[in-house]
Parts: structure tokens; sequence; C-alpha cells
């Protein structure tokens, strides 16, 4: 950069400078090296195979440690990005990108195909700091997003180009931190045109926070759009007091496969409610498919820690490794979708599980009441069990008719009608034609059949199981 007359005074509009020496090192696919100090930039454009690489030391956002290394300064009065990328195979390496009052992003990918990022830092930017419009087949590392975004703008926003062509896919980033956003964090083919869809995304160990300060918004820290494969690979996401991550499909593409997001490991963790107002819930589904939780720890929440709206697709699923952290009179999980779309995990091909496999349920028995149809002068039925399982018996009086005999309501109804097995436990009831009707409060047992007269209370004893 000295070569090229750059002055790196913190003053100096040193754009000139760097224009120059990148189209040097276009003409022989080289490489830009940058001592360290302070530059003035407006905007440059970095083309196919060209590297910039800063020769000073790293740069943290805390105390004296912010100034040192190489330091790109935004042109306070810029309305254009910073740094463009559009050429295959650009590397950004060992840069600081400061705002310095311009709210114009700090990188533009325009086309970022195989290209590398690594120990890049951008900071102070009211508005998007980092907007990828296309990139694959790339490898990005330690990538830091500190103190960015605004209440209408995020911090960073990943979708594809409006013209068309190819879309953003295979897209890598290890080690990526956004912290200090004053509303949304990333986004994630966010929005309803043809530019929001992106695919085959990989976020290894990303580490993303909101502001959690007073008069910060509260959408959600993560908002994910129109996907295809979308993996974050022990996250660490932690803010509010909107949800951490929430899924809206609003322009469904039609591809194989579509929708698909994966938490693997890490934790979300909600507001602190001594510096923000509490989160009332931590993954919101709104509109989309095929979202699962696995090894995932859930806490700090007030309401539910997984809300799932009536419009979400049937593929939700919670791994039996992922905790969900309740306290007071949170829930882990409010499911409002339909009771046909809920199976929820299968494991190893062999078992499928239709909702949520039920292992235990606090709370008095439930009661059993003859509904007349087993005659005039019945014995009263008999129930000794749980909501969750036990044994139901009734016998028959005179006049009696075919239908609903018994009806076991629960001491405490479930959200949705569970599935309820039952099996006879006495020779009368195995010889008799019957079902089960669930409902959420209740299951009734039905006989195809008359039953014959003057039975005892034991005569048809059934054992019941709520499955889920």
């Amino acid at each position: 950069m000295r070569d090229h007359g750059a002055v790196a005074d913190g003053v100096t509009d040193d754009t000139a400078a760097f224009v120059s020496a990148v189209e040097a090192a276009g003409a022989v696919r080289g490489r830009v090296l940058v001592p360290a100090g302070t530059y003035v930039v407006d905007s440059i454009t970095v083309p196919l195979l060209v590297a910039i690489e800063g020769l000073g030391a790293d740069i943290s956002r805390y105390g004296a440690s912010t100034d040192g290394g190489v330091n790109l300064r935004h042109l306070p009065r810029s309305t254009k990005p910073m740094i463009v990328v559009d050429g295959n195979g650009v590397t950004l390496e060992g840069l600081t990108l400061q705002g310095n009052g311009s709210s114009a992003p700090l990188v533009q990918v325009v086309n970022g195909f195989e290209s590398r990022f690594e120990r890049v830092q951008l900071a102070g930017v009211a508005g998007t700091a980092l907007l990828v419009e296309r990139v694959n087949n790339n490898l990005w590392s330690d990538l830091f997003v500190n103190d960015c975004g605004s209440v209408d703008e995020a911090a960073v926003v990943v979708r594809s180009p409006a013209s068309g062509g190819s879309n953003t896919n295979t897209f890598t980033c290890v080690n990526l931190h956004i912290e200090g956003s004053a509303n949304v964090a990333l986004e994630l083919a966010w929005g309803a045109g043809a530019e929001y869809f992106v695919e085959f995304v990989r976020l290894i160990a990303p580490h993303i926070e909101t502001l959690q300060r007073a008069g910060s918004g509260t959408d959600a820290t993560v908002r994910i759009g129109n996907v295809r494969q979308v993996e974050f690979v022990a996250p660490t996401i932690y803010g509010g007091p909107g949800p951490l991550i929430e899924h809206d499909e609003k322009r469904r593409r039609g591809v194989d496969i579509d929708g698909g997001i994966r938490l693997l490991g890490g934790a979300l963790l909600g507001a602190d409610p001594a510096r923000v107002g509490a989160s009332s819930v931590l993954v919101r589904l709104t509109k989309g498919d095929d979202f699962a939780l696995v090894g995932t720890r859930l806490g700090r929440f007030t309401t539910s820690g997984v809300e799932l709206a009536e419009g979400y697709g049937s593929r939700f699923a919670v791994d039996p490794t992922t905790r969900i952290a309740t306290t007071g009179s949170a829930v882990e999980i409010v499911d409002r979708r339909e009771v046909e779309a809920r199976p929820l995990w299968s494991w190893g091909g062999d078992m499928a599980v239709g909702r949520r496999l039920l292992g235990a349920r606090g709370g008095p028995s439930p009661v059993a009441s003859a509904m007349g149809r087993n005659g005039d002068g019945a014995p009263s039925p008999t129930l000794s069990g749980s909501d969750l399982r036990g044994t139901v018996a009734f016998g028959s009086g005179r006049a009696r008719r075919r239908g609903t005999q018994v009806r076991v309501r629960y001491s405490t109804p479930f959200e949705t009608a569970p599935v309820v097995s039952i099996c006879p436990a006495s020779n009368a009831a195995a010889s008799a034609e019957y079902f089960v009707v669930s409902r959420p409060d209740a299951f009734d047992i039905e006989m195809v059949g008359q039953l014959p007269e003057g039975l005892p209370a034991d005569a048809y004893r059934f054992t019941y199981q709520i499955i889920g």
C-alpha cells in the first residue's frame, strides 16, 4: 500500500491508493499487502483472484485493543459499500473495517465464489455491515461483526442476487461472532422477493448476541426465511427480549427437500431480565417446514422454549438429548398445528413417534363414569391408575344399548387428543367388539354390540395406555 501512496494517518483519504494497488494486483492475480495503520477509504471493488492481507496485529472490540493493527475507516459521508467483492477466489485477511459515521455496508459480496475471509472484523455501522448477495463454495473463518445494525436493518444479511442467476449456496462460516446488534443480528433469505433464497448454509460455532439495552428492537435475533438446508453447529445465541430464532417462509421454492433447519448442540439463552425485558419465546416457527433441535439446550424464557404456529409444517423434531429448561409457568413447546401434522422424531427407521412419548404425568387419578348404555341398575365402573396408564372395569344391568359404555375423564386435559391404546384384561372384554374414541379431555370405550344382562362390575376389564 505504501508503494501506491497510502498515508495511513486516519485523516487522509487513501481510496485512490487502494484502487491503484488492487488494480495492480488484479493484473497479476496477486496480493495487496496492507501494513499496520489507519486508512480512510470510500469504496473499492476487489475483482477475480485478488487478496487483501493486513500485516498488523489483530484487533479486539474491547478497550485500548481497538487501536492498532490494520484499520480501514469508512469515509464518513460515503453512501457506498467500503469493499465490494466481485470475483471468484477473493481473499480478505487480517483487516478491521469501521463504519466511522457511514451507515453503508462495510462489505458487499456481489460474487463470492470460492472466497476466503479470515480474521476480518466489521464494527460500528448503524445499518447492515455485511451484505451477502452471492456466495458459493466459500470458507470464511473468525469473522467478527460488532455494534452494527439498526432497528430496521440486520447487522448481517445473506440472500441471493435480485437479477437471478446462481443463488447463494454451499455457504460455510466458522466462528462467526455477531455482538451488540441493535435489533436483528442475522437474516438468512428473509423476504418475499425472488432474491430471498439460500441453500446449504453451514454456520459452525457461531456466537450471536443482541444488544439487550432499553430501546433496542424486539424482532428475532436470527431471522430465517426461504431456505434449503441450514445448519447451526454448536451455536451460542443469546439475547432478547424478542425470539432468538424465527423461521417464516414467505416464498416457497418447491425444490427437493425444501426447508430444513438444524441446530446441532449449542445453547439458546434468553434475555437477562436485569438488563431488558424477559424473553417470552426462544424459537418461533411461523411458516415453513422441517426444523430440528439435536442436543441443544434452551433456557431463560417465560412462555415456551419453542412456539409452532398453525401453518407450520409437519416435520418438527426435538431429539431426546435436547434440554428445554422451564421455570414457573413456562412450558417446553407450544404447538398450535393441526393434529394430523405432528410427527416429532424417528429413530433408526424402526420407531417413529407421532407426537411426543409421554413418560410421566403427575396429578390426581382420572374419573370413570357410566354413560347409561350399560343398562339400568348396572354397577358403577371402577378405575385405578393415572392420566397416562391404568385399568378400567365395568359391568351391565337391564335395558342395555350398544355405543359408549364408559367415559374416562383426565384429571388434567391434554392440549390435543392423545393416542389411547386399550387392551382386554378379562374373558368378557377379550370376546367383545370394542373401540376407543379419544378427545383432549377424555376417552370413551365403545361397544359395537349390546352387552349381556347382569354382569358384575369387573366383567369388562381393560388396561389403558396414553402413548402421546
